[in-house]
């Protein structure tokens, strides 16, 4: 069996139809997105919310970091119950749903609890936090499975690219807001209430976007045929790319979460910056994003998602050893180093995505997602909790509480690098070798292109074609 082919039943899909559905999901992450960024463990905003705010220690800190991955962990439980009785889109749509009003929650009860009092109101979000953690799992996972069923793997790295491309615009827009809000209104609580509430709106909408989406046709043409679980666990555990993948995104998980959460309290506390320029330095992040994801999906559909996965953690980790020098005076050095980290994490995550829903099993795909979210989740949940723990038994001591992050973030960019070591393993299909990425990258219209100077690249070979040789004038 090839895990790479789409499954048999699903019949062709009309290209007006296909094109509607497209755009909806488009839309879907235009609206999406300040929600979406809301839920990333370690984001800004909620770091101010919770340590500037509500001074909640590194470990509560780290717990709540953890919940999301936690949650990603239950989840393979619970999902064989639900997607027995509904549709993957069903359930995204729900959950999604689920999502605005858990969060709509906290924003109406953030006044009620007590600044000054960091054990109380630390047991309050954590509760809240799980609550919204496991319903982010389940509408993760089923969104995932959902879109397996629907876009045609032809599309993937074109149709992401221009996807995440419009979500970094939508990300940028939110920030720049965000953070003028956030500053102009001096952390007060109101302003997250704001911040809140505006997204969960937005998020609302995004799920109508879905519900709209039609895909049933597809999946319908032909009777589905359904394995039980354990026939899916069986294919599973044939496919050995997707157990590679697993291993990878476990240990990869683990080495991101570890201390990554608590870039943004270093940034705060050790840095002196103001919401508003940690805010700046997310969007420098975001724009390179922007101009490089739909330029990756070309480069991605055609040498393949796992050496651009490989040619992107390489530099980006390089460039995080950075982390280990940052100080108060030199702290501008953030600013080209986010851009660049923007660059590559977009490359990376817009392959690592796309290689996932390629190599996961037709038959078992679900399983396969659930599976790969539950293992990567429950090592990447550790790292948090204890990277929290070692913090706050580090900055316990004599030591300056700058030089304790600098050797700590020291270890992020190792393990990460490391981690490597298992995705080299995973076999994907009529991929080329990294050397074929790092080949492309000589070329000064792919490297514009990544870069966002594409225009301008054009503009050089234009001219320069349009440019009259004076030997065929003679």
């Amino acid at each position: 069996m090839n895990s790479e082919e789409p499954s048999s039943h699903l019949a062709p899909m009309p290209l007006s139809l296909l094109r509607r559905n497209l755009r909806y999901c488009s839309y879907d992450a235009l609206v999406g997105t300040p929600f979406c960024f809301l839920l990333q463990p370690g984001n800004f905003i909620i770091a101010a919310l919770m340590v500037s705010v509500f001074k909640l220690t590194p470990a509560v800190y780290g717990l709540i970091s953890a919940l999301p991955f936690l949650a990603n962990f239950a989840q393979v439980f619970l999902m064989p119950l639900i997607s027995r009785s509904y549709s993957a889109k069903t359930i995204s749509v729900t959950m999604v749903t689920l999502q605005a009003l858990c969060w709509l929650t906290m924003a109406a009860l953030m006044p009620l609890l007590p600044i000054d009092n960091p054990e109380i109101s630390g047991k309050w979000w954590i509760a809240l936090f799980l609550v919204s953690a496991v319903l982010s799992a389940m509408a993760g996972v089923s969104w995932i499975s959902w879109i397996r069923e629907w876009v045609p793997q032809g599309l993937l790295g074109k149709y992401f690219g221009l996807r995440n491309r419009l979500a970094q615009f939508s990300q940028i827009s939110f920030l720049l807001i965000t953070g003028w809000l956030i500053n102009r209104l001096s952390n007060s609580i109101f302003a997250f209430q704001f911040i809140l509430v505006v997204s969960c709106l937005l998020r609302l909408v995004s799920g109508w976007y879905q519900w709209k989406t039609t895909t049933e046709t597809s999946i319908h043409s032909h009777p589905r045929t359904s394995l039980n679980w354990r026939d899916q666990l069986a294919v599973l555990l044939q496919t050995k790319p997707c157990l590679w993948f697993i291993a990878y995104s476990a240990a990869w998980g683990f080495a991101a979460s570890l201390f990554s959460p608590f870039t943004s309290i270093f940034m705060y506390e050790e840095l002196n910056l103001s919401v508003q320029q940690v805010s700046t330095i997310v969007i420098v992040a975001s724009i390179g994003g922007a101009v490089s994801a739909t330029a990756w999906g070309k480069l991605a559909d055609r040498f393949g998602n796992k050496p651009v996965m490989l040619f992107c953690m390489i530099l980006w980790q390089a460039q995080n050893f950075l982390w280990c020098i940052v100080t108060p005076a030199n702290h501008w050095i953030l600013y080209p180093m986010w851009v660049f980290g923007g660059v590559m994490g977009a490359g990376f995550t817009l392959s690592l995505f796309n290689l996932q829903l390629k190599i996961i099993p037709a038959q078992a795909k679900t399983l396969a997602i659930s599976v790969n979210i539950a293992v990567a989740s429950l090592l990447t949940a550790v790292g948090p909790i204890l990277g929290g723990k070692i913090l706050e038994w580090a900055l316990s001591g004599n030591t300056p509480a700058i030089d304790v992050y600098h050797r700590v973030f020291f270890f992020t960019p190792i393990l990460s690098l490391l981690a490597c070591l298992l995705l080299i393993r995973v076999r994907e299909s009529s991929a080329s070798p990294l050397s074929s990425v790092v080949g492309a990258m000589r070329n000064i219209r792919t490297l514009s292109s990544i870069f966002g100077a594409s225009f301008l690249a054009d503009y050089m070979f234009i001219k320069t074609q349009k440019r009259p040789n004076p030997g065929s004038l003679r």
